[in-house]
C-alpha cells in the first residue's frame, strides 16, 4: 500500500484523481460545518468532518487577494481559529485517509464507491469521535489546565486586537497561571472536588471574591480584577469551544472592580540626584540605575527601555515597535539621556533581569538619599489602608516610565505630544496615569492665565 505524505498531499501533479476539497456547509450560522469533497471516478463523496468553525476563521483569499486552493488546509483555516493547529491537522489526516483508502482499493482492483469510502473513513474517525470525552466530563478546571497548556504549545494563539494570530506572551501565560492556582485554592478550602461550567455563576462570584479577600488571601482589589478577567475569558473560550452552550454564560456579567493604584512618580529634581549619584565600585547598582534613568528620560516601558540597542538610535531619535502593544514610536533623545549615552559610547547599558532590577533599583534610591516617607493606600481584602512607607520601598521598574509622563506634564509640555511617547490612545487614561496633584494642575492653569495675560 502507497502512503502519501503531508508534502506530497500538496503536490497536486502527483494525483491522477482530485485532491479532497474542504468547504464550509451552506446554511450561515455562528459556527458552521466543515465538510469534505472528494471526486473520484466520476463520483464524489461528501464526508462530515467533525468540525465546526467560526466562518471568519475560514479563508477564501490570501492577504494578496488571491484565491486559496480548498485543499490547502494550512492557509484555509486561519491561524487565529480556536485549536488551529489541531484542525489543520485533523483535516490533513482525513484527507490523507481517504487517498489512501482510494489507492489501495485501486491497487487491488476493488471497485470504490462512495459507500465504500464513507464506511472505511468511519471505521478510522468514527471511533475517535467516541472516544473523545464528553461535554458533560469537562470541567472549568480542567478546560483551563488544556487552555493553558495550548498557549504554551502555540495550539492557542490570540484571536483579538493587533496581536492576532500570535503566541500568547511568556508573562500572559504565567498570570492565566496565577489565576487556576487561585481558584484551585478556592476549591481546596471550600472542600469542592471539581467546577462544573454551570456553577460559574453569581454564586460563585460571592463565595470566590470573599474568599480572594479573606484571611489567608487578603489581595488587592487589582489582583482580584485580573482573576475575574482571566475567569471570563477562559469561559468565553469554553463557549467557543462547544463545552458549555449557555447563551451569555453568567460569567460575562461577573464585575472587574475598578481601582486606581497609589503609585508614586519622581520628580525632574529627584532624576537628576539619581542620575548624578556616584556609584563608583558598585557596578550592578550603576547598571541598574543608568537603565532606570533611561526609562525616566523616554516614557519606555521596562520590556522596551531594557532592551534598546544602537540601532534603534537615528538622527537624534529613538526608534522602537513597543513590545506589549506593537505600535512603533519615535522619541526625542533629550541632553540628559545624550550625556548618559555617551558613557556607553551611543548605546545603552546591557539588560538585566526584571526580578533583579526591582530588587536593585531600591537599593540604588535609598543610597542616593531619598529616604522620605510617603503616604501610599494599600486595598488588601478589599478594604483600604493608608500607610507611611519610604519612597525607595515604592520604586520599580514601571516607575520610570509614570515619572517621565508626570515630569513631561509639569512641565506643561502638551499632552497630546507626551501620549505619543507613552501610547496613550485617550487623554481621560493618560490623565489617570500620571501623578499630577490638583495643586500641580492649578500651578499649570496659573502659569497659562500669565501667558495669555488673564
Amino acid at each position: 500500500m502507497y502512503v502519501y505524505s503531508h508534502t506530497q498531499l500538496h503536490t497536486h501533479t502527483l494525483y491522477l484523481m482530485a485532491l479532497p476539497k474542504f468547504y464550509l456547509e451552506p446554511r450561515p450560522s455562528d459556527k458552521q460545518a466543515i465538510n469534505m469533497f472528494y471526486s473520484f471516478y466520476g463520483e464524489r463523496l461528501q464526508y462530515y468532518t467533525g468540525v465546526r468553525i467560526d466562518p471568519k476563521h475560514y479563508k477564501l483569499k490570501d492577504s494578496k487577494g488571491n484565491d486559496i486552493d480548498r485543499s490547502d488546509v494550512a492557509r484555509l483555516i486561519s491561524d487565529s481559529a480556536p485549536y488551529a493547529a489541531q484542525i489543520k491537522a485533523n483535516l490533513k489526516q482525513l484527507a490523507l485517509d481517504v487517498l489512501n483508502i482510494s489507492n489501495r482499493a485501486k491497487a487491488n482492483d476493488f471497485k470504490v464507491t462512495k459507500d465504500y469510502l464513507k464506511t472505511e473513513l468511519d471505521k478510522i474517525h468514527k471511533y475517535k469521535e467516541e472516544e473523545k470525552p464528553s461535554i458533560a466530563s469537562h470541567d472549568f478546571i480542567s478546560f483551563y489546565e488544556q487552555l493553558i497548556q495550548d498557549y504554551k504549545t502555540g495550539d492557542r494563539l490570540m484571536q483579538k486586537g493587533k496581536k492576532a494570530g500570535q503566541n500568547y506572551s511568556h508573562n500572559a501565560i504565567k498570570n492565566y497561571g496565577t489565576t487556576l492556582s487561585a481558584v484551585k485554592r478556592y476549591l481546596t478550602a471550600n472542600k469542592l472536588k471539581g467546577l462544573p461550567f454551570a456553577e460559574i455563576d453569581k454564586v460563585f462570584y460571592d463565595k470566590f471574591k470573599r474568599f480572594c479577600y479573606g484571611p489567608g488571601e487578603e489581595k488587592e482589589i487589582s489582583t482580584f480584577a485580573g482573576y475575574i478577567k482571566d475567569i471570563k475569558s477562559a469561559m468565553n473560550e469554553a463557549a467557543e469551544a462547544g463545552f458549555h452552550t449557555t447563551t451569555g454564560h453568567k460569567s460575562s456579567s461577573f464585575i472587574m472592580p475598578s481601582y486606581e493604584a497609589d503609585t508614586k512618580a519622581l520628580t525632574l529634581d529627584e532624576v537628576d540626584i539619581i542620575l548624578k549619584h556616584d556609584f563608583s565600585g558598585k557596578p550592578r547598582l550603576e547598571r541598574v540605575r543608568d537603565l532606570f534613568c533611561v526609562g525616566c528620560l523616554t516614557a519606555l516601558r521596562f520590556s522596551n527601555y531594557n532592551n534598546l540597542k544602537i540601532e534603534n538610535i537615528e538622527n537624534g531619535f529613538i526608534r522602537v515597535k513597543q513590545v506589549k502593544t506593537g505600535d512603533l514610536v519615535t522619541i526625542p533623545i533629550m541632553s540628559r539621556l545624550r550625556t548618559l549615552l555617551d558613557k556607553y559610547d551611543g548605546s545603552f547599558p546591557a539588560p538585566v533581569s526584571n526580578q533583579e532590577f526591582n530588587r536593585v533599583i531600591k537599593d540604588v534610591v535609598k543610597e542616593a538619599g531619598l529616604t522620605y516617607t510617603v503616604s501610599v493606600k494599600s486595598h488588601n481584602g478589599g478594604q483600604v489602608k493608608v500607610n507611611e512607607v519610604p519612597i525607595y520601598t515604592l520604586i520599580s521598574s514601571h516607575t520610570a516610565r509614570r515619572t517621565y509622563a508626570t515630569i513631561m506634564f509639569k512641565l506643561n509640555v502638551r499632552t497630546s505630544l507626551i501620549m505619543g511617547a507613552t501610547g496613550h490612545r485617550t487623554e481621560s487614561s493618560f490623565l489617570t496615569y500620571i501623578k499630577a496633584t490638583n495643586e500641580d494642575k492649578a500651578k499649570l492653569m496659573a502659569a497659562e492665565f500669565e501667558r495669555l495675560g488673564l
